[in-house]
C-alpha cells in the first residue's frame, strides 16, 4: 500500500529477498513452507518464457515477476535497480469497468474505512471512478493498459473463497510502481492515458531521432528498394558520411551524384532520376511522425529510474511496421549503448511475442537477444500462447517456463517433453469433460500452472498475484 521510491537502496519489501523473486506457492511443502522464489543471477541467463491460452492470466503473471525483480533484483557495484523495459500491445476497455464494480462492491460489504486502511490510492481511485461515470470523460479515459503499474491492484482484495483474498493467501499487499509511459503519435491526450495508467506514472509523448537509424532501417521505413542507383547514393551519405537529416540528406546526395559522375568520366545530359529519387525519400521521411531531426528522443528519457512501458497499444498511432523498427533499435540500443554505460541488470518483457517474428529480421533480433543476452547481463521475458512457432533460440535459450493454466497446444507439449527431462512426468494437462464444465476449469485454473525452473525440474504452483493493476 505504498509507491516505491525511485533508484532507493535495496530493502526488504514484502516476501522481498535480494536477487531473488518470490514466485507464489507450490503444492507440497519444502522448508517448512509452500513459498516458493527464485535465484535471479548476475552470471546466468534468466530469460523466461510464459505460455498458455488466452485468459489465464499470463500477461498478469508475467507483470507480478516483473515486479519482484524490480523490487529485489540489484546488480553491479552500485547495487541499482534494473532497468526494465515493457513492450505493452492493447488496452482493455473492461479493464476500468471492472475496477469500479470492485471499488463499490468492496465499499458496500466492507465499508469505507476498511478499504481505505487497505489501499493508499483510495482518493485517487474515488476520484478516477467518478470521472468514469462523468459523461464529459466518456470515450477519453477508461481504456486501461495490462500494465496499469501506476495504480495499486484493488482486484486483489476480492474474496477468493470464504477465508481469504488473493493478497492474503500470499502474504502481500498491493503496491503502486514508479513507472515511466512512452507514446508515440498519441492519439489521447496524454494526460488522460496518465489518468487511467495510475498516480505513480508519467506520460511522454516521445519520438526517434533520424541519427538513431541506419540505412537498414530506412529501407524498412520508407521502402526503398536496395538495389537502385539512389537507394546507394543515400546509403553512401547516411552511413558512411553520417549526414543524417533529410533536408541536408538531398544536398549531400547531389555532391555524391556529381562525384560519381566526374570518377566515372560521364556527361550527364539527362534529368537525374537518382536525384529524384534520392528527393522523395526526404520528402517521405519528414512524414513520418515518430521521427525527428531534433530535441530530447526516447533514448534520452530512458533509464533505470522507473520502470519503463513502450506503449504500442491504440494509444500510440503506428503501424506494425514501425513498431518493429521501434522494437528493433530499443533491444539494440540495450545491447550495444546501454550495457557499456551502466552496471545493472536489464529485463526485457514483450507480450504477444508473435507480433514482433513475422519478418525475418525481427525473428533475428529476438534470437539475437536471447544468443547474447546472458553475456551483456540482459534477460528477455516472453509472453505467447504457442511454443512450437518460435524460433528455436527462444525455446531452447530459456532458462525458465511459467505455464498458465495449460498448454495451447499438444505440438507444444512434444517439444517440452524433448526439452525438461521430468515434463511427461510431472505435467498433467487440463481437460473439459463438458461445455458447461470449460468455464470451472478456467476459473479453478487461473493463475495456477507449472514452473519449469533451469528446464531440470517442473512443479505445479500458485503463481503470485500482481500488485498492480
Amino acid at each position: 500500500m505504498e509507491s516505491v521510491g525511485e533508484a532507493e537502496a535495496w530493502e526488504p519489501i514484502t516476501k522481498g529477498r535480494l536477487n531473488e523473486i518470490y514466485l507464489g506457492r507450490g503444492v507440497k511443502s519444502v522448508n517448512g513452507t509452500l513459498d516458493r522464489w527464485l535465484k535471479i543471477n548476475e552470471d546466468d541467463a534468466n530469460h523466461m518464457l510464459f505460455l498458455g491460452p488466452s485468459g489465464f492470466q499470463k500477461t498478469t503473471t508475467m507483470k507480478a515477476l516483473l515486479q519482484e525483480i524490480w523490487l529485489n533484483t540489484r546488480w553491479g557495484r552500485n547495487q541499482e535497480p534494473p532497468l526494465v523495459i515493457i513492450f505493452e500491445r492493447k488496452y482493455d476497455r473492461a479493464k476500468a469497468q471492472l475496477v469500479k464494480r470492485t471499488f463499490y462492491e468492496l465499499l458496500r460489504e466492507r465499508g469505507e474505512g476498511w478499504l481505505r486502511a487497505r489501499l493508499s490510492q483510495f482518493t485517487e481511485f474515488n476520484l478516477y471512478i467518478q470521472m468514469l461515470e462523468s459523461p464529459a470523460y466518456e470515450g477519453v479515459i477508461g481504456l486501461m493498459g495490462d500494465f496499469a503499474l501506476g495504480w495499486e491492484n484493488i482486484l486483489g482484495w476480492l474474496k477468493y473463497d470464504k477465508q481469504h483474498t488473493l493478497f492474503s493467501i500470499f502474504g502481500i499487499e498491493p503496491m503502486a510502481f514508479p513507472t515511466r509511459r512512452f507514446v508515440f503519435n498519441p492519439t489521447r491526450d496524454p494526460h488522460h492515458i496518465a489518468l487511467d495508467s495510475g498516480p505513480e506514472t508519467d506520460v511522454t509523448a516521445t519520438f526517434i531521432r533520424y541519427e538513431r537509424l541506419d540505412f537498414e532501417d530506412l529501407v524498412k521505413v520508407v521502402n526503398i528498394n536496395p538495389n537502385t542507383i539512389y537507394a546507394q547514393i543515400i546509403k553512401t551519405a547516411w552511413d558512411e558520411e553520417k549526414v543524417r537529416d533529410p533536408d541536408e540528406l538531398t544536398v549531400e546526395a547531389k555532391r555524391i551524384y556529381n562525384e560519381m559522375l566526374e570518377f566515372l568520366e560521364v556527361e550527364n545530359k539527362k534529368p537525374p532520376t537518382s536525384l529524384w529519387g534520392t528527393y522523395n525519400v526526404a520528402k517521405s521521411l519528414k512524414k513520418v511522425t515518430w521521427l525527428k531531426a531534433k530535441g530530447e528522443d526516447l533514448f534520452d528519457t530512458i533509464d533505470n529510474t522507473k520502470i519503463n512501458v513502450i506503449d504500442f497499444s491504440q494509444n500510440s498511432d503506428l503501424t506494425e511496421s514501425a513498431k518493429n523498427i521501434i522494437f528493433k533499435k530499443v533491444i539494440e540500443w540495450v545491447l550495444k549503448k546501454y550495457v557499456q554505460e551502466k552496471e545493472t541488470a536489464v529485463f526485457i518483457a514483450g507480450d504477444e511475442i508473435q507480433n514482433y517474428l513475422r519478418s525475418h529480421w525481427g525473428r533475428n533480433t529476438v534470437a539475437k537477444l536471447f544468443r547474447e543476452g546472458r553475456s551483456n547481463q540482459v534477460n528477455f521475458l516472453v509472453a505467447t500462447q504457442y511454443l512450437h512457432s518460435l524460433p528455436a533460440e527462444i525455446v531452447y535459450g530459456a532458462s525458465h517456463i511459467a505455464i498458465l493454466g495449460t498448454l495451447a497446444s499438444a505440438d507444444d507439449y512434444n517439444l517440452l517433453k524433448k526439452v525438461v527431462p521430468d515434463f511427461d512426468v510431472n505435467f498433467e494437462r487440463i481437460v473439459a469433460t463438458s461445455l458447461e464444465e470449460v468455464e470451472i476449469l478456467k476459473k479453478k485454473n487461473r493463475g495456477k500452472g507449472y514452473f519449469i525452473y533451469n528446464k531440470f525440474f517442473t512443479e505445479r504452483i500458485h503463481f503470485r498475484p500482481s500488485q498492480t493493476l
